[in-house]
């Protein structure tokens, strides 16, 4: 069975002449092994404020690991994205209201530099910078899904799953996973976009702004009760017309066992119904038993099987997008294991 069935250019290059540090398989199918191409946007302005857990520490965990991967020749790297802002309105204008992005652009900052969107959402003065070059990555990325397809992990901050078309909320801006999703809807007719979230917390924003757009199905497993509130699974409905939405509240304490059964019973018979052209993944890793900020109890054993389910599924083009995990070490562990999951 065919799993992705484009892949980068041999040459290691992107359409803008942006290289790699390493080579990429050329084609992919299940006898295959696939080198996921990693994005990396540190967002090294942007700022929550002293001793928040989203922070620049995360992100500098993961490059020694993605180093390491590239050097082993596990996955292919690229860095240094700078930001444009006309792909700040080309990639977020369709999933966030236009009112929301001018404010954000002309944000009156106060003296100390770092103001607060929503309790838990700083935007200092580099934040603005981050997010404009994530879009530009996520604009390759659609570039890139057009041309050819492949497999993609976009490392960035801030994450997003839970930033709203109007507003911020919890260390979130803006909504990556959301403007892949809605771009790739909007810009192919023929495309059937499924969106997973596997967070700790529900991807409220993702289903937000998601609801109500044709040829989309929307997954997320989260603990619940729990932040942000929502994702009860009372109200999973076809509300998005393509498949609808999938709401699978845990409990506090699920364990890689329990989510091994709710994965293969609940998730994958959906998304295998659903036949998606392109899967987009909200790959949060705070669901880890080790994390400060969830109750869960998963390991790096989860986080592999879900990267390896998600390669058997017969998608031309997948995106991972990098949301929570707070404990850096189990941080680290948890996004190694899915990578290998998903190019294994």
């Amino acid at each position: 069975m065919l799993i992705v069935a484009r892949c980068l250019s041999p040459r290691g290059v992107f359409p803008s002449g942006k290289r790699f540090f390493s080579h990429h398989s050329t084609c992919r199918n299940e006898d295959v092994s696939v080198k996921p191409a990693i994005f990396f946007l540190p967002g090294e302005g942007h700022s929550n404020g002293p001793g928040h857990p989203e922070g620049l520490r995360r992100l500098n965990t993961l490059d020694h690991l993605f180093k390491r991967l590239a050097a082993e020749g596990k996955a292919t790297l690229s860095e240094q994205w700078k930001g444009d802002p006309k792909n700040f309105y080309r990639v977020y204008e369709g999933p966030h209201l236009q009112q929301y992005l001018e404010s954000l652009l002309s944000f009156p900052f106060p003296p100390g530099g770092i103001a607060r969107l929503d309790p838990d959402t700083g935007f200092s003065r580099g934040s603005l910078s981050a997010i404009q070059a994530t879009s530009s990555a996520i604009s390759t990325l659609l570039q890139l899904r057009h041309q050819e397809g492949g497999l993609y992990f976009l490392a960035e901050r801030p994450p997003g799953h839970h930033a709203l078309s109007g507003r911020a909320m919890g260390f979130c801006i803006v909504n990556h996973t959301a403007a892949i999703a809605w771009n790739i809807l909007h810009q192919d007719p023929e495309a059937r976009v499924a969106v997973f979230d596997f967070d700790v917390h529900h991807g409220n924003g993702t289903e937000e702004i998601l609801r109500g757009q044709d040829r989309c199905l929307f997954i997320s497993t989260h603990q619940y009760p729990f932040y942000p509130g929502t994702g009860s699974g009372r109200d999973n409905s076809d509300r998005l017309r393509g498949e609808g939405i999938l709401d699978i509240p845990l409990a506090e304490g699920t364990d890689d066992a329990a989510y091994h059964k709710i994965l293969g019973e609940q998730v994958l018979p959906r998304l295998e119904r659903f036949r998606p052209t392109d899967l987009i993944v909200s790959a949060g890793f705070d669901a880890h038993r080790e994390d400060p900020l969830g109750g869960l109890f998963l390991t790096e054993e989860t986080y592999h099987e879900i990267g390896n389910s998600i390669r058997k599924l017969d998608c031309r083009f997948i995106a991972s997008v990098l949301e929570g995990g707070y404990n850096l070490e189990a941080l680290s562990r948890s996004v190694e294991s899915y990578l290998n999951g998903i190019g294994s």
